[in-house]
């Protein structure tokens, strides 16, 4: 059996590219070629000669699918061209402030902040501005805690303005701030919320879209042509003798007398043959027909191997049942051979596992086997004993009416009634084979689009973040609730995550990387010691297992220890032009050699200048998920031990000192900025 295949419509566009991460998990360790997926959507992408609100929204995007650092490039660049407006005053602060910790925000990060906020004061009051209002409260209150004492008024007044907000700019806020309010403010906070985290996050209908997030947009169907073998050169062979071998028997029968019961005779051996020939032409057409469609399920030795293998394989696997494991070897083989010749490298497996899954229902439910005694198939049976006795009582006559020679050479006249049927079974069959072949193509198409309406729901790469930070945010709560503390009895808390084993991988073009399942590591660190919490998180579900609980004393912290792998490359002036990590590992070891937290971190590359927001494969917007933050905690309770919380407290302290009251106008600011000056005058202390 030979196939083949034709192009689809060419109406139909295909909106997204696959890559491959060699070193990717995937899973059943089957390989990783098809389970990383690429949406080639251009919400994060973005040129020099955007509008404003393109690239405000762009930065908005940013910020919601966690990626501060890029939305504060672009609304810095807004807010420098003149382009500020409460909205993007307001999410520029957010953006400064995301994913930073008190010693993070420097005092020229300070001056941002206060420059955003004055250019929003300056214009109409709107609900960013009193989002953003409750921002600066906040920071009041912050500094003034760390600074000169906490003041209550600060707080009351930033508690209030912040239970008027509407639920999404609440959402916002705490988010962003995380890592800047203490744990009392956050309680606070939590208390006045209009969304609740326990049920926010399973909000959106997660459960029925977000595994679709982790599928690939899939690839249209293309036709497949199923050709019969061929006619054998022994077919030709007999045909041609055995043509030559009736000629001579009709020559024989009416050479010399011509007598009645010769013409008889040769007039059956004609009329017989005729008939015997057209039965065996139907009964080879079926013969052919049936044969083509079991090669499907026989084993072809010497397969080589395709891009498909591990996916087909797996989509097999899926069904849980051994016993079709070993009954679909050939019909595996087959499909991987008919889509490297469809596809080859013009698109990536995960783009047609959609219809391999449906071969595999399709295998499961017995329409891809050929009927065992169809009727055709006793017709076919029918006429091929019909057309042998036809010629047995055509031979038979030839002996009664004494024409012994043409007898013999009749006999041989039935390998070429048995070679023309062959040779004239092939064009049958290949009709057969194309009606099938086309009502297959057909259920295809029908099939496809039933699984694009299925996909056109997809959630988005923001959606993705929320639901990822809902989750920790609830993790950390149940991690709480367990230990039984509150916020208050915090000093503060890190949350790392990294990929689950096998987990599927996923991301938009310019963005973050998704998995379909993490390991969420919560550390909860109070005056007294810290707890550590490892959860296995399926993100497409929502659902939580297997935690795993250690406590332990500062003074039990050995070492907080980080290996990376990368390379950094310089210019010809000594200047370094890129910044490529492979990965790095953090280890946190106790004294008696347990290491109680080991988390990845997937590689990046960055260069020491701004990407190219419109590029397609920067891969340098991808953020670290707070790891460095995180790490600096860390590395500071491995290195000072218990007296960290008083280091905490001074570094938070030196933080207040930079905070300016009196932001510089904003010429006289980028001027400073320019050359590296700061006035010592605007580090004074802030005051209401």
């Amino acid at each position: 059996m030979i196939g083949g295949h034709s192009a689809a419509p060419p109406h139909v566009s295909v909106h997204n590219h696959l890559n491959v991460n060699d070193h990717a998990h995937v899973e059943h360790q089957v390989g990783a070629q098809f389970n990383d997926v690429v949406h080639n959507a251009v919400i994060y992408q973005t040129s020099s000669d955007d509008s404003p609100d393109r690239m405000h929204t762009v930065a908005k995007e940013f910020l919601a699918g966690g990626n501060p650092r890029r939305a504060e490039e672009i609304l810095r660049t807004l807010h420098r061209n003149g382009h500020a407006t409460t909205e993007r005053s307001y999410f520029y602060v957010l953006s400064v402030l995301s994913d930073r910790s008190f010693i993070e925000i420097t005092s020229t990060l300070s001056d941002e902040i206060h420059n955003a906020i004055n250019a929003a004061a300056r214009q109409s009051r709107d609900e960013w501005q009193e989002a953003l209002e409750v921002v600066d409260q906040l920071l009041r209150y912050a500094h003034a805690e760390f600074g000169a004492g906490a003041v209550d008024d600060d707080l009351a007044t930033a508690l209030k303005m912040f239970g008027d907000l509407s639920a999404d700019r609440q959402d916002e806020i705490e988010t962003h701030l995380s890592l800047i309010l203490n744990g009392a403010v956050q309680e606070w906070l939590t208390a006045r919320r209009k969304h609740q985290v326990a049920a926010e996050r399973m909000s959106g209908d997660r459960v029925g879209r977000a595994w679709k997030f982790f599928e690939a947009h899939p690839r249209h169907p293309e036709r497949w042509v199923t050709t019969p073998d061929p006619a054998s050169a022994t077919d030709w062979r007999n045909a041609a003798l055995g043509s030559v071998a009736m000629v001579f028997a009709v020559v024989t029968i009416l050479i010399g007398e011509v007598t009645a019961s010769g013409v008889i005779g040769a007039a059956l051996l004609l009329a017989g043959g005729c008939l015997t020939v057209r039965c065996m032409i139907e009964w080879q057409t079926h013969d052919r027909h049936v044969h083509s469609l079991l090669a499907r399920h026989q084993l072809q030795p010497y397969q080589q191997e395709t891009r498909f293998d591990n996916m087909v394989d797996q989509c097999f696997r899926e069904r849980e049942d051994p016993r079709l494991w070993e009954i679909t070897a050939g019909y595996r083989g087959y499909l991987k051979s008919r889509l490297q010749q469809q596809y080859g490298y013009q698109c990536h497996p995960s783009e047609v596992k959609w219809l391999v899954r449906w071969h595999v229902r399709r295998f499961c439910q017995g329409n891809a086997h050929p009927a065992a005694q169809p009727a055709e198939a006793q017709r076919a049976s029918n006429l091929r004993a019909l057309g042998v006795i036809v010629w047995v009582v055509v031979l038979a006559i030839l002996i009664l009416v004494g024409e012994i020679g043409a007898f013999l050479l009749a006999i041989g006249g039935w390998w070429g009634i048995s070679g023309i049927a062959r040779i004239a079974s092939v064009p049958r069959t290949q009709r057969l084979l194309a009606q099938d072949d086309e009502a297959v193509f057909a259920d295809e198409w029908a099939h496809y689009h039933e699984w694009l309406q299925v996909l056109a729901d997809r959630p988005s790469d923001p959606e993705m973040q929320r639901w990822l930070a809902l989750d920790k945010a609830h993790l950390k709560n149940e991690a709480l609730k367990r230990a039984d503390l509150r916020e208050r009895d915090l000093v503060t808390y890190v949350v790392l995550t990294e990929r689950a084993p096998f987990a599927r991988r996923s991301r938009i073009t310019g963005g973050p990387p998704r998995y379909e399942a993490y390991l969420v590591y919560i550390f909860l660190l109070t005056r007294y010691g810290m707890r550590t919490t490892r959860t296995y998180l399926h993100l497409a579900n929502g659902d939580v297992r297997n935690e795993q609980h250690q406590m332990c004393t500062y003074d039990a912290v050995a070492s907080a220890s980080v290996a990376e792998k990368g390379v950094r490359t310089f210019r010809a002036d000594g200047r370094p032009s890129m910044d490529s990590r492979a990965g790095r590992v953090f280890r946190l070891i106790l004294l008696n050699g347990t290491c109680i937290a080991e988390v990845r971190e997937s590689g990046r590359a960055t260069g020491t200048e701004p990407p190219e927001w419109n590029d397609p494969e920067d891969v340098g917007s991808v953020p670290t998920a707070g790891f460095d933050s995180a790490l600096k905690v860390l590395e500071a309770v491995a290195t000072e031990g218990k007296d960290w919380i008083t280091r905490d407290r001074e570094r938070k302290q030196r933080w207040a000192r930079n905070w300016c009251t009196r932001p510089l106008p904003d010429d006289e600011a980028g001027t400073q900025r320019n050359s590296g000056q700061t006035n010592p005058d605007d580090l004074t202390l802030f005051s209401a």
